[in-house]
């Protein structure tokens, strides 16, 4: 059976020759490797320096805030910008070591939550009990849910949904390349036409002058 591609320009034949359910070539995932210490990098270079900006405090803030929640959209508020902003800053030039460091703090982040929902899993927490709007108790519960939820061997899938922004980024770059060269290529082809087009016409407009030159000459009776 051959397989092609439906419109879809990150068809890899060689991977659906190996028999690959999905032969596509997609942004590398997979798990990060938390590190100890303060996330390291070097801030994303700004055309313009505004105050209310993403500045390299404000970069490194917000590093540390996602590190914290492990949600882009909860650390992006910890420091007054708006979630499309932070992924328009990922997008940017220059931003390689933030993205990385935007994978780390994911990690780091997920990894909070985990235990914290282990820790509540396990000692259960205090749960306030309302009846009729008014407060009446609080009461020690435990969530078995919960526990189940973590021993269910989901976090693989976690960090591939969520972590590798740094392969995202090269991914995206990887498309922005291949749409310019194709760019590039077809407007080469369009000035080749154009310059084979020219030549055929100067070709017939001299050949045309030449029968005119040439033309016999009418005798006079």
């Amino acid at each position: 059976m051959d397989r092609k591609p439906l419109f879809d320009p990150n068809f890899n034949a060689d991977r659906a020759e190996a028999g690959d359910p999905y032969p596509f070539d997609t942004a590398v995932t997979g798990l990060v490797e938390i590190t100890d210490g303060p996330i390291e990098f070097t801030p994303v270079p700004r055309l313009r320096k505004r105050r209310n900006g993403w500045t390299p405090e404000t970069q490194r803030a917000f590093i540390d805030a996602l590190a914290l929640c492990g949600c882009v959209s909860q650390a992006a508020r910890a420091v007054g910008k708006a979630p499309k902003s932070a992924y328009r800053l990922l997008q940017s030039e220059g931003a390689e070591s933030f993205a990385g460091a935007w994978d780390q703090a994911i990690a780091r982040g997920i990894d909070n939550l985990r235990m914290t929902a282990l820790d509540r899993a396990l000692n259960g927490a205090w749960v306030p009990v309302v009846r009729r709007g008014r407060l009446v108790r609080f009461e020690h519960r435990k969530s078995d849910r919960l526990a189940i939820a973590l021993l269910s061997g989901r976090k693989a899938c976690i960090a591939d949904n969520r972590e590798r922004a740094s392969s995202r980024r090269k991914y995206r770059m990887k498309l922005e390349a291949e749409k310019k060269a194709k760019a590039e290529d077809q407007r080469r082809r369009e000035q080749l036409w154009a310059e084979h087009q020219a030549i055929l016409e100067q070709d017939e407009q001299d050949r045309q002058n030449r029968v005119c030159r040439t033309s016999p000459r009418i005798r006079s009776l």
